[in-house]
Order: structure tokens, then C-alpha cells, then sequence
């Protein structure tokens, strides 16, 4: 099956963006209320990994309370089912709503859209998931800021669409391009904030 577009996810599993966007509000709240004061010690590394271990956990609890949405985990992944149509994976963007990959075969083949093989299992009764990231950003010099998108790749590991949860439409690292994007159009692009009002179009 070929990747869904973002207008089929609206259609198909739009009813679960408020319920996702809530997830990550309570989250980057929790983050605010319990670990503000030691934040600053930490390295970004460190503090992705507890935003995304609090996240994964607020999303077990959405999944015990909503019907469609199903949390799979095998060894290190977690995914989250829903409609037997899509699957998440919660990652920190980078600009372009790209993610870091670790260097192995799984990690890439998520990257690319491809269900990682030791995974399949995860939905054997299902059609072909198409593979989402749940995204999210906070801004270095704007903490209190947190954006949440849905990413989806293309076989070639390239960003095809993101939707935003919130309601804003800049998160921060200079993407102004209003969102949904869907890369099946050709003359769809993102801008990127270079420097001052200089803008360049890739896409």
C-alpha cells in the first residue's frame, strides 16, 4: 500500500489529534513542573530522552482510554497503533522536521517508511501502517514553548507532510510554511529562516 497522504491521516485518524495534542501539553507541563530547576544542568540529549520517556508514558495511559489507539513495544521500540492504519513514534525534530536516526537497519527503515523487519509482527492483521513520527520541539531560547507535529517520511527518508497539534504555525526554528504540507504537490516547499528577513525555498 502506498503512503497515506496527509489528507487521508486528517480523514482517518484526525478524531485522535486533540486527544495526541493533549498528551504532549501535559507533558511538557509535567517536564516544567518537575524537572525546570535541574534542567539547566542537563545536555540536550538528556532532556529529549526524559520529554520523550514522559511522553511514551502519557500516551500508554491515552491508549488505555481510547479506542482505536493501541501502544506496541518490542525490545527498544515503541510504537503507537492507531486504526490499525498508522503507527507513531515519538522523536525531537531538528530543522525541516527532520529527526536523528541511530545508525541501524531498524532506525532506518522506520526512517523510510518501512515497518523495521524484526517489527512487523506488531500488526499482523493489519493493511501496511504508514509510519509517523510524533514530533516535538522546544526552542532553546524559548523553554516555555512546545510544538508538536505528526511527520510523515517518504520512502527516500525525506519529510512528505507534517500536521500541526497546536495552533500555532511557527515552531520556532524559522519554519514559517503554513501546515499541512503534503509533498505530493511539486510546487509545495518549505521556507527556512536564513538570516534577517532572507528567505531560501526548498523543496
Amino acid at each position: 500500500m502506498p503512503i497515506r497522504s496527509a489528507a487521508d491521516a486528517e480523514a482517518e485518524i484526525g478524531h485522535h489529534f486533540a486527544g495526541l495534542a493533549q498528551v504532549g501539553r501535559e507533558a511538557h507541563a509535567f517536564f516544567q513542573s518537575e524537572c525546570r530547576s535541574v534542567a539547566p544542568l542537563m545536555e540536550s540529549r538528556t532532556r529529549a530522552s526524559l520529554y520523550r520517556d514522559i511522553i511514551v508514558r502519557k500516551l500508554r495511559d491515552y491508549c488505555d482510554g481510547t479506542a482505536g489507539a493501541h501502544l506496541h513495544r518490542k525490545n527498544q521500540l515503541t510504537l503507537i497503533g492507531l486504526e490499525s492504519l498508522y503507527a507513531l513514534r515519538v522523536k525531537r525534530l531538528a530543522a525541516g522536521f527532520s529527526v536523528g536516526v541511530s545508525p541501524t537497519r531498524a532506525s532506518e527503515q522506520y526512517d523510510a517508511n518501512e515497518m523495521p523487519e524484526y517489527a512487523t509482527d506488531l500488526f499482523p492483521d493489519a493493511p501496511a501502517a504508514t509510519l509517523l513520527y510524533f514530533g516535538w520541539s522546544v526552542p532553546e531560547n524559548a523553554p516555555n514553548e512546545f510544538k508538536m507535529y505528526l511527520v510523515c517520511n517518504d520512502a527516500n527518508r525525506d519529510v512528505l507532510w507534517a500536521i500541526a497539534l497546536d495552533d500555532g504555525e511557527d515552531d520556532g526554528r524559522g519554519i514559517s510554511t503554513p501546515l499541512p504540507l503534503d509533498g505530493d504537490d511539486a510546487g509545495v516547499g518549505i521556507r527556512v529562516l536564513v538570516k534577517g528577513n532572507e528567505r531560501k525555498a526548498n523543496g
